[in-house]
């Protein structure tokens, strides 16, 4: 399928086949929640293009969970996938695995894993976890077969009642130059801090793998693939992406949903509007909707199980349009201080970012569940959900409105209506502050050069022009930026020049860009400021 990332799926293919000839690079692959990393490692095991006769591959999620708990499924994980790859031993019918059948096979295995379960009944748990960790080295001793141990979630290894969890992990990863760690985060900020500090060695350093979310064509194959016989039409399926921050597992849901309102004849499949009303209703709003649930619970666990709690009321300012500090802490009524520590909690749990003055939820369908579902559900007075529901569903039709009216505007029309919200804001993007001025006039230029479309935005003496290439931005559309600028009279000289790149742009035009002193804005970062102006997403 178009959405299943082959071309990292195929490295990560590669990289295995050729720690098997005992080249080994280990990976971390980092990406927000629900974007597919999971998904990517289960294709990644049942692929038959990797050399199983030469590597086990040990998966495991690392959970918010006693260490013990954690020590018994790594043992049946790498023992079920120890069994997996011997063809004289056959594939187990289930992971509850007797340590007991393997003693005449794979003795020394056995005996560790036992070592492991003793050290836990005696609390000796640092113990443990040190020879759990040595599984994978006892494995190639005995079988020949290096390991490529998959950890799920590693940072959550810094929750175990272990004196040293991530500096154990590091000694490991140095000495055992036969096993290749592959390790999965979806904390960003964590994560990355982590490699940085704790997992940054002179034999083992990682190599890092950013995984995105699904782009728009990406998201219409899953989104098709995944409603069957089902068709809508493709600013539906846009819109469905975009609500959903193009999140795989949100999109699924909603899919099954969609389904189910037509197997059940409730819906027409020809009612596109009325069967996304249904699934978003059925699965965000409702108690015992999936998306609901999940974010009920993580709403929860952040704010401590207390409705009234600082940490509640930030992010039900956020979620209400406050964007910026000041604005956050009136709405919350809170002090500046607190709201400051509960905003630096958030960013580092990788729930909000800072765009320079400005505060976001990463996960925006998290933004419209608090405001449009939890909120109004709370603030209600009457026993009947009947009319909190109308009001959910009102709002969904408003979005998904606003969307096919934006959808109908020529790309062009809609960044001149973004510049035109520009009110001297300062933001953050691709890692630099920049200042957006509030502009006296926007307006798209008639005239073409480098077969771009082209945006002047003035404020008195300052000429803001803006290029929209759809194409794939190569070096000569760059040079031919330079020539024409270049060219213009002194009073037509520009003061910034704005390179939106949809297609993308190779590595060669974008050093010459950044070398002319352009802002080169991808698709990505476009979006970052329309969400940001509270406009709907382009795709």
């Amino acid at each position: 399928m178009s959405y299943n990332r082959t071309d990292i799926l195929n490295s990560l293919i590669r990289r295995i086949n050729s720690f098997s000839e005992g080249y080994r690079q280990n990976i971390a692959i980092i990406g927000e929640p629900y974007v597919g990393k999971t998904s990517l490692i289960k294709s990644l095991l049942v692929s038959d293009e990797i050399k199983k006769g030469l590597v086990v591959p040990i998966y495991l999620e690392i959970k918010i969970e006693p260490f013990e708990f954690c020590a018994k499924r790594f043992i049946k994980s790498a023992l079920f996938h120890l069994l997996k790859s011997d063809p004289l031993m056959g594939t187990p019918h289930d992971t509850v695995l007797l340590i007991e059948d393997l003693r005449g096979v794979y003795p020394k295995t056995a005996q560790t894993c036992m070592r492991v379960l003793q050290d836990i009944e005696k609390g000796r748990l640092d113990e443990a976890y040190s020879f759990m960790m040595d599984i994978p080295v006892i494995i190639f001793e005995e079988t020949g077969k290096r390991c490529v141990l998959i950890l799920d979630e590693f940072h959550n290894l810094a929750n175990f009642a272990l004196k040293h969890p991530l500096g154990t992990l590091a000694k490991k990863i140095m000495i055992q130059k036969d096993t290749m760690y592959l390790l999965l985060s979806s904390r960003n900020t964590t994560s990355q801090r982590l490699l940085s500090e704790k997992l940054a060695m002179l034999f083992g350093n990682f190599e890092k793998i950013f995984l995105p979310a699904f782009d728009t064509n990406m998201s219409r194959a899953f989104l098709q693939d995944n409603l069957g016989s089902i068709n809508l039409p493709p600013v539906y399926l846009d819109f469905i992406a975009s609500f959903t921050g193009q999140k795989p597992l949100y999109m699924r849901i909603i899919c099954d949903e969609i389904k189910r309102a037509v197997f059940s004849r409730n819906i027409s499949p020809d009612d596109h509007a009325g069967l996304i009303d249904s699934a978003f209703t059925e699965s965000i709003f409702k108690k015992t909707g999936v998306i609901n649930q999940h974010f009920f619970n993580f709403f929860t666990s952040i704010s401590d199980g207390r409705l009234l709690s600082k940490s509640a009321a930030v992010l039900i300012a956020l979620s209400s349009e406050n964007k910026k500090h000041q604005d956050i802490a009136r709405s919350a009524k809170l002090q500046g201080r607190d709201v400051s520590r509960i905003l630096t909690m958030l960013m580092e749990m990788d729930t909000i970012a800072k765009n320079g003055s400005f505060y976001r939820f990463k996960d925006k369908l998290f933004s419209f569940w608090l405001q449009s579902a939890y909120l109004k559900r709370i603030m209600s007075f009457s026993i009947d959900e009947t009319l909190e529901e109308n009001y959910f569903r009102k709002d969904v039709a408003n979005k998904l409105e606003a969307f096919l009216q934006e959808f109908e505007k020529e790309l062009s029309s809609r960044i001149v209506d973004l510049f035109k919200l520009f009110k001297n804001d300062v933001i953050q993007l691709n890692g630099k502050k920049h200042k957006f001025l509030s502009f006296n006039n926007v307006e798209r230029l008639e005239e073409s050069f480098c077969n771009s479309t082209n945006i002047l935005a003035t404020n008195g003496n300052l000429r803001w022009l803006c290029s929209i290439k759809k194409e794939h931005v190569t070096e000569n559309d760059v040079t031919e930026i330079i020539k024409n600028i270049k060219k213009k009279k002194k009073g037509d000289r520009i003061s910034r020049y704005v390179l939106i790149s949809m297609a993308g742009i190779n590595e060669n035009a974008y050093l010459l860009a950044k070398e002319a002193r352009f802002w080169v804005w991808d698709m990505e970062s476009l979006n970052v400021l329309m969400e940001l102006y509270g406009k709907p997403n382009i795709t």
